[in-house]
């Protein structure tokens, strides 16, 4: 967004207000119209403000107007958005006829999204000269398996719900795994499918990035389970897991329990 300059005259304080009117009382708080002048880059601009406790407060919808950001209400996520690189409309974009959250997805919706984390994966290591992971199954079970234990218990870590470690989870302890919890908020919010989400977060922490460009890495799985967080939002558990290129997995273990 291009940068724009707003000069608030006698120190004005930019705050959501929604009162009208030359006076307003709404929840305890006496609000009285104010008559300073606001300038856009250098211009002036007629734009609605009021006086609480000695501050000036003017409506974020208003400043998203005169500067040229959108701002709306998103009743999915219940939360004021803004868009800083679009224009304002003061209105949610509407979702496309058909299209699903996050938490409406089928079973084949997830296969295909783990396919995807996989590919972004692959894509990243041949952007560094790196050979691409083979998908190895039983790694696509055992990756399953922590999402699930993850998503069941709620314990987001590389601990094991009953105090093992991750690697327990195959009969091979030539492994390693990447793990992250992703809210549906965040995922309506950055307007991001899961899997773009996933792999660029990984990309962007060092230890995850690094497990991902791993050349002694040869397999990987994948696995996705929907479940809460620790503040009680409805969230994915993403785990990669792979292996060391020449080794071996034979067996994978169920869900722990704590």
């Amino acid at each position: 967004m291009k940068k724009r300059f707003i000069s608030f005259l006698s120190g004005m304080v930019v705050g959501a207000v929604m009162f009208g009117g030359s006076v307003a009382y709404a929840s305890g708080i006496l609000a009285d119209l104010s008559n300073n002048q606001i300038f856009v880059d250098g211009t002036l601009t007629p734009m609605e403000a009021y006086v609480i406790n000695g501050h000036n407060y003017v409506k974020l919808r208003d400043i998203g107007q005169a500067v040229g950001f959108n701002v709306f209400w998103d009743d999915t996520a219940k939360c004021v958005q803004v868009e800083s690189d679009k224009p304002y409309t003061g209105i949610a974009p509407t979702k496309q006829e058909g299209e699903k959250t996050s938490g409406q997805l089928h079973q084949t919706d997830v296969d295909a999204i783990k396919k995807d984390v996989v590919t972004r994966t692959n894509t990243l290591r041949l952007n560094k000269g790196v050979a691409v992971l083979k998908v190895n199954n039983l790694l696509m079970d055992a990756a399953q398996v922590r999402a699930d234990e993850m998503a069941a218990s709620g314990a987001y870590s590389h601990t094991r719900p009953d105090g093992r470690r991750s690697n327990t989870v195959t009969d091979s302890r030539r492994t390693g795994e990447n793990i992250h919890c992703i809210t549906e908020l965040y995922l309506e919010q950055q307007h991001k499918t899961l899997s773009d989400a996933v792999v660029n977060l990984w990309s962007n922490s060092k230890g995850h990035a690094d497990n991902m460009l791993n050349a002694r890495y040869g397999e990987i799985g994948v696995g996705l389970a929907r479940g809460t967080d620790s503040n009680g939002l409805a969230c994915w558990y993403c785990v990669q897991v792979f292996l060391v290129d020449g080794c071996e997995v034979t067996w994978v273990d169920v869900p722990a329990i704590g």
